[in-house]
């Protein structure tokens, strides 16, 4: 399996977008439960488009998923110079430079869009960079780590409280990276505006921005078409992010996720039951797919 790995992430990068298409388009055709989250998604989430442009975002989304599974391989453990290469222009890395010249550290938040890791980790080259994982078995969690400290990153394992871990390394001056865009545990989020529903969203980042007083800056990866790369895009967040009131922090958080999912909505991950959970008193989001 290893050495299937190697050969993979030595392929180039049009022959694995044009892989991860196939399993996408294969994917909707096979009327798969992502394909219909995607479409509910998309209804509830952008009903100012009619029925055929949100197919035609929801069958474009699944194809960017799973090129983003497939070339995460290359950004592990392919030939540096084209991991570094690929990233073929930095906008908005102005924002990120003033983030870190605070010297507080700067809290990094990037969602599931595009190719968050193609650009994060030739990034940790430039930047002191850290993300904080869940540590899994086998021989994914090995290259992943391998291949996300390849170019000077750090990775620490959640194994002493992220709030914790992430406010030791704040302190540090250290970029520590997030991906809040998902339904956290109970007792661990609050109900939200995003996209225009409730959504169930994780504190932990307005709490860390209250409390350690860094910056606070967004950063994706747009995939460009016909394999020619990515743009990799900074934006500072919204002012009232670091708002004691957590409701108005987080809410501050979702509009800058949103910003960002707009910029291309195409690449957004829609397959993903974000709105798992409602309020008490709504009726289930996904209920009869």
């Amino acid at each position: 399996m290893r050495t299937f790995f190697h050969l993979l992430a030595h392929l180039p990068l049009g022959v694995l977008q044009a892989l991860g298409a196939l399993a996408g388009r294969l994917s909707w055709l096979a009327a798969s439960a992502r394909r219909r989250v995607a479409l509910r998604n998309l209804e509830r989430c952008m009903p100012e488009l009619d029925a055929r442009a949100r197919e035609r975002l929801a069958r474009a989304s699944l194809a960017h998923e799973f090129m983003t599974y497939v070339e995460t391989i290359r950004v592990w453990l392919g030939p540096a110079r084209r991991v570094r290469d690929a990233v073929v222009e930095w906008r908005g890395l102005d924002v990120l430079d003033r983030a870190f010249a605070q010297g507080k550290g700067v809290i990094l938040l990037t969602l599931h869009q595009g190719a968050f890791e193609a650009i994060a980790i030739p990034m940790s080259e430039r930047y002191p960079f850290c993300g904080l994982y869940k540590p899994q078995r086998g021989i994914f969690n090995e290259l992943s780590i391998k291949g996300r400290t390849r170019f000077g990153g750090q990775l620490r394992a959640t194994e002493a409280g992220v709030r914790r871990q992430s406010l030791g390394l704040l302190a540090q001056g250290m970029g520590v990276y997030f991906m809040p865009d998902h339904d956290p545990p109970e007792g661990r989020g609050v109900f939200v505006p995003f996209m225009g529903q409730p959504a169930h969203t994780p504190t932990l980042v307005a709490r860390l921005a209250h409390e350690s007083g860094s910056p606070v800056v967004y950063m994706f990866g747009e995939r460009l078409p016909q394999a020619r790369g990515f743009i990799a895009h900074f934006i500072a967040a919204p002012e009232d992010i670091a708002s004691g009131d957590v409701m108005a922090a987080s809410a501050a958080m979702n509009r800058g996720l949103e910003q960002c999912l707009r910029t291309c909505p195409a690449q957004y991950w829609w397959g993903y039951r974000r709105f798992r959970r409602q309020p008490p008193g709504v009726g289930a989001f996904y209920a009869d797919l």
